[in-house]
């Protein structure tokens, strides 16, 4: 027997003493993934002289990884948490999608020819997932984009877990939108007297079959007066207003939700119109992470200086064709996903897309605040000054990559916040807009 071939006999048996251990909670699951352990040691014998060493330390890596817990200067502490309990896998909707992430993982450590004889059985098809990133090279990915988080100086989570910053004593452990957040605009109506509490400066797509949604955000920490919010993002949504779906990525900063009142990625939810279902990133049951490097809610560095240096990042959000899941990637890297269980109307492709600026006010009484979006100064003054979209790109509904055409400019309170937006996309910059404000000034009187 080869050294890889003890290592694979190795991993079943850790499988069944774990179950023969505990025979009270043996469930259909567990069976159902020693038999999928079964089937990567059989391949790994018959095929081992084409599989590389790392891909036998990363399986072992998976069975073996202990949860750790890393914390650094500015008192955020990340946890690093099993991937299979983080808690998404709580929503009755998702107890299936362990096996799915298993599958996927799979992928990573056997190499694409052994996972493709992997997938020859019909049973498997339906956890189909494309296959992962180098997950090594990753961090080093990510600061190459000009993206890092501060936690990675102190440590990294082993694989098989993913970080999850830990909710604070002060900090609302699972964040609700402010108030029921934006219904479907409707580009003729420009209601300045925003009576639900929240500004808006976007474009938008609207009556197509979208199948996903990329640009490229400039970053910045704008001013919020707590508890307001300003966020910078991506919608795709599906369905009418009481019933409506969305899948929505960008920045944020939240001074009534996360204490360190920096810019954080975010990720948000609904399959519900925002009542009563749907959530922020992965403190609650929805989004499921699959990178072991990226914290969502975590502040993320460095940001643009005014007239200075200028950063940004990359946000697309696509939909798989194999799963039908809604696939989350950040400067090129796939964070996760959105598994369609969780929708109705986005289980097929979305018939809107947004992207632009928010901000939203808890106690909504009509008035402005001096709550800033983007960079807080307004798009007239360009480049440097005022915050951008990039690049801006849509997938069809063949999975097309496209530029938008004809969007519609919906903005709330130019007086506070305004948007201007070139649709030309043989510029440097692709289709792209400036958009921002300061809240409360000369010509946004109070």
């Amino acid at each position: 027997m080869e050294v890889v071939h003890f290592v694979g006999a190795v991993m079943v048996l850790f499988d069944v003493v774990m179950v023969v251990e505990s025979p009270a909670e043996i469930e259909v699951e567990h069976f159902v993934d020693i038999v999928a352990v079964l089937i990567n040691v059989v391949m790994v014998v018959k095929y081992a002289t084409e599989m590389e060493v790392e891909h036998f330390v990363g399986v072992v890596v998976v069975y073996l990884v202990a949860a750790a817990t890393q914390s650094y200067e500015t008192g955020e502490v990340i946890d690093c948490v099993d991937i299979f309990k983080q808690p998404t896998f709580d929503h009755p909707l998702l107890k299936n999608y362990t096996m799915q992430l298993k599958v996927e993982m799979n992928r990573a450590v056997l190499g694409e020819k052994l996972f493709q004889y992997y997938m020859m059985s019909k049973k498997f098809r339906l956890f189909y997932m494309r296959p992962r990133s180098n997950r090594k090279a990753n961090r080093a990915r990510y600061v190459e984009r000009g993206l890092s988080q501060a936690w990675w100086k102190y440590g990294e989570c082993p694989e098989g877990t993913i970080p999850i910053k830990r909710p604070q004593n002060h900090t609302n452990h699972h964040v609700t939108p402010l108030t029921r957040r934006m219904k479907r605009l409707n580009s003729s109506k420009n209601d300045v007297n925003s009576e639900d509490g929240h500004e808006y400066a976007i474009v938008s797509l609207t009556d197509g079959n979208y199948n996903g949604a990329r640009a490229t955000i400039n970053l910045w920490n704008p001013t919020v007066v707590d508890p307001d919010a300003s966020f910078s993002q991506i919608w795709l949504a599906a369905g009418p207003d009481e019933d409506l779906n969305t899948v929505e990525a960008g920045w944020m900063v939240n001074k009534g939700g996360s204490f360190t009142g920096q810019a954080e990625i975010f990720t948000y939810w609904t399959s519900d119109g925002y009542n009563k279902r749907g959530c922020y990133n992965v403190k609650c049951k929805g989004f499921v992470q699959t990178d072991k490097d990226f914290v969502l809610g975590s502040a993320i560095q460095p940001v643009s200086t005014y007239d200075g240096q200028q950063h940004d990042i990359k946000v697309e959000i696509k939909k798989d064709m194999y799963t039908g899941s809604w696939v989350l990637s950040i400067s090129d890297m796939e964070v996760g996903f959105w598994p369609e269980d969780l929708f109705t109307h986005l289980r097929g492709p979305a018939d809107a897309i947004d992207w632009g600026g928010e901000t939203g006010k808890k106690v909504p009484d009509g008035r402005p605040t001096s709550t800033q979006m983007g960079s807080g100064h307004f798009p007239s003054e360009g480049f440097g000054k005022a915050s951008y979209f990039r690049n801006l790109k849509f997938l069809d509904d063949e999975f097309n990559e496209r530029d938008p055409e004809n969007l519609n400019t919906h903005v709330t309170r130019p007086e506070c916040y305004d948007l201007v937006l070139n649709e030309d996309p043989l510029t440097t910059y692709g289709v792209n807009f400036f958009y921002g404000g300061p809240g409360i000034s000369a010509q946004c009187a109070n």
